[in-house]
């Protein structure tokens, strides 16, 4: 159907290419009005370089492209024809948008029936397809308001009854998309929420644990400390024990040296008063006795 819509354009501009004629031009319409669109191609592109060819050759080499499946080649070629003065801009841009679609170029499909528009508001047929090219790329809002605006441009269209089908499902889609955007909102709020709370609880666990690690360290650093301090005031008790032992049996040593010198003093007084010398002449030898019986 698209292919033969682009085909009945041409009458809009075979016309005005009556006064360019040129033999590569005219072979080149032959065959492409004998829907031999392969062979019309070379025509075209030999037309293309001569002077004063008719500015419709780029409509018809880019339908031609089109027609054999080329669809890179005819936009490029349609495009070339929007900077030609004498072209007719408005089908060459919305024709560039056909061939854009065809290769499922949306973007630039949607940019050049744009084109299309904007060079005539009243041609609804561009405002048709721009939605069909919003609508794949997902712009669903847009392309409603295109749907609308086609149907207001051309109310009697044929195919009035399926574009208000897409008009009906397309606000069914967008509305539970909206709804959809609101759960997804809640259960992120709600996952949200519920992270902080994990987070929260987790910190507090965290809190509460280094509290209790803290406290268990300062328990056994006390209890190691006053551990220590046993040990220390034990050590020192031994120590003052072993000391006294020491001492006191430095002190029963020298006690009992003391004595024994004591002894042997005592024995050697003894001995010298028993033997008392009165010189030369002979020791006097005392005797003591009791004089009671």
């Amino acid at each position: 159907m698209l292919k033969k819509r682009l085909i009945s354009l041409l009458l809009m501009v075979t016309i005005g290419s009556l006064c360019f004629s040129s033999e590569a031009y005219d072979k080149g319409f032959d065959y492409f009005s004998r829907n031999k669109p392969q062979d019309a191609i070379p025509y075209f592109l030999t037309a293309l370089g001569e002077p004063g060819v008719s500015p419709s050759v780029y409509m018809y080499l880019g339908i031609a492209y089109y027609q054999v499946g080329d669809y890179a080649a005819s936009v490029d070629i349609f495009k070339k024809g929007l900077d030609v003065s004498g072209t007719n801009k408005k089908m060459l841009a919305y024709n560039a948008g056909n061939s854009a679609y065809a290769m499922k170029d949306y973007k630039t499909a949607e940019q050049m029936f744009s084109l299309a528009s904007t060079a005539d508001p009243s041609f609804a047929s561009p405002v048709l397809n721009r939605a069909n090219s919003r609508l794949s790329l997902g712009e669903y809002e847009s392309a409603l308001a295109d749907y609308k605006q086609y149907l207001v441009l051309d109310p009697a269209s044929s195919q009035r009854r399926e574009v208000e089908s897409m008009i009906m499902a397309l606000q069914n889609e967008i509305a539970y998309q909206e709804q959809e955007q609101e759960r997804i909102a809640a259960e992120e709020e709600r996952i949200r929420a519920e992270n902080e709370r994990l987070a929260a609880e987790k910190a507090e666990q965290e809190r509460i644990e280094a509290e209790r690690i803290a406290a268990e360290r300062a328990a056994e650093e006390e209890r190691i400390r006053a551990e220590n301090e046993r040990i220390a005031a034990e050590k020192a008790e031994q120590e003052r024990l072993e000391a006294e032992r020491i001492a006191a049996e430095k002190a029963a040593e020298e006690e009992r040296r003391r004595k024994i010198l004591e002894e042997v003093a005592a024995s050697l007084q003894k001995t010298d008063s028993t033997g008392m010398n009165a010189g030369s002449e002979g020791v006097i030898d005392y005797e003591y006795g009791s004089e009671l019986d």
